[in-house]
């Protein structure tokens, strides 16, 4: 005998291939092979009693403090550890259930599905697609004098249009042009200068590689329109939509995707302070939701989300590897999970010796969840990438 790892329902899918089973047996027994832990949060007490029984008479479980049981508070916090299979019993019986349990069941049915999404495609109101169904790579490119890697490096056209004829040649399918730094001690760039940076950059890219799917890193919703005019697909905004009131409206009108950011600062100009966390994927996902709310009520359809990392987070290095480690449970959100990790300072070292790093970095992420790796070092990340 031998106990398998299977971490994936494609892992499980192919072990049932090997077994012969029956597809749509085969599709039935997948929902008995996974446990999940859920949050559900703070529920009615009474409510949260009933659910445990609920759980309880179909083989799952829920946590509840040991007040509970007492009735001794008004509302508890709950952990359910069910398999699929388990939780679509529970939704049924919680759905006639009083004390907010048919709302409960609503949530819990939508986070499971949204959990399980997969196959994503950013669609550009330009015509180009891009499938999310297996990883792809960022290109990097700062156009930028003062970004914290490669500063001054892409400033002219034609630099920049050779730096992304290297990119797309080592595998990225989507280009990142910046125009504007956002770390530690980086400066405020006005919105003329800024679009008289990137535009000519992304017209110039565009012409060159039509197909290309473009991101503008931006905050500023004039710089976003300019892009997409030249050609831009996508807005990377650090601020998610913090930065400009107008930014969400924009983005909506234009059908543009976005990658909403997660920040502990309110503005571009993220800072050294290590501040500190009770739960800070909890914080993290918490912020999303809220940013992902407003961008749809602005009528914002593609969605993409970045936990951020690094200084972004907190100086405390161990914040940024608590978020690769735990990246996973993000996937809560139902969208496609962006991560910039690249040469970052909380990898240590030099700049010049954080390849491997980043790179180990990168496969962690892919490994619990990631779809898009934003990266300085194209051909190298997409090469670890493409170990099948």
């Amino acid at each position: 005998m031998i106990i398998r790892s299977v971490k994936t329902r494609s892992d499980l899918q192919a072990l049932f291939a090997g077994l012969g089973s029956d597809p749509a047996g085969a599709a039935i027994m997948s929902k008995k092979a996974f446990l999940r832990i859920i949050d559900i949060g703070e529920i009615d007490t009474r409510g949260a009693n009933v659910f445990k029984q609920e759980a309880l008479a179909c083989g799952a479980d829920l946590a509840l403090p040991r007040d509970a049981a007492g009735f001794k508070v008004p509302r508890v916090r709950g952990i359910l550890m069910a398999t699929d299979k388990q939780i679509g019993i529970i939704v049924n019986k919680l759905k006639g259930q009083p004390f907010g349990l048919k709302k409960i069941a609503s949530e819990l049915a939508a986070v499971l599905e949204d959990f399980n999404k997969g196959n994503f495609i950013l669609k550009s109101s330009h015509g180009r697609k891009l499938s999310l169904d297996k990883p792809v790579v960022m290109g990097v490119l700062n156009v930028t004098p003062d970004s914290f890697s490669d500063g001054g490096k892409f400033n002219s056209i034609a630099s920049a249009v050779r730096k992304v004829g290297e990119m797309v040649e080592q595998g990225a399918l989507i280009i990142d042009v910046g125009g504007e730094s956002s770390g530690p001690d980086s400066k405020s760039v006005s919105l003329k200068e800024e679009i008289k940076r990137v535009v000519p950059v992304v017209e110039a890219v565009r012409k060159k590689f039509p197909d290309i799917f473009i991101s503008i890193d931006t905050y500023k919703s004039g710089v976003a329109v300019a892009a997409y005019k030249v050609g831009a697909d996508m807005v990377n905004d650090v601020t998610a939509g913090r930065g400009d009131s107008k930014m969400f409206s924009v983005v909506a009108k234009l059908k543009m995707p976005i990658c909403l950011m997660y920040s502990k600062d309110k503005n571009a100009r993220t800072t050294r302070d290590k501040i500190e966390y009770a739960d800070v994927i909890e914080t993290i996902d918490k912020f999303l939701s809220e940013r992902v709310v407003k961008a749809r009520e602005a009528g914002i359809e593609q969605i993409v989300v970045d936990p951020g990392m690094g200084a972004f987070v907190s100086m405390e290095s161990k914040y940024s590897f608590e978020i690769l480690r735990r990246l996973s449970e993000l996937r809560s959100l139902g969208l496609p999970i962006l991560i910039g990790a690249s040469r970052k300072s909380f990898l240590g070292g030099k700049i010049e010796d954080r390849l491997v790093p980043s790179l180990v970095c990168a496969v962690i992420a892919v490994m619990n969840g990631a779809k898009i790796i934003r990266a300085h070092d194209v051909a190298e990340t997409w090469r670890v990438l493409s170990i099948r």
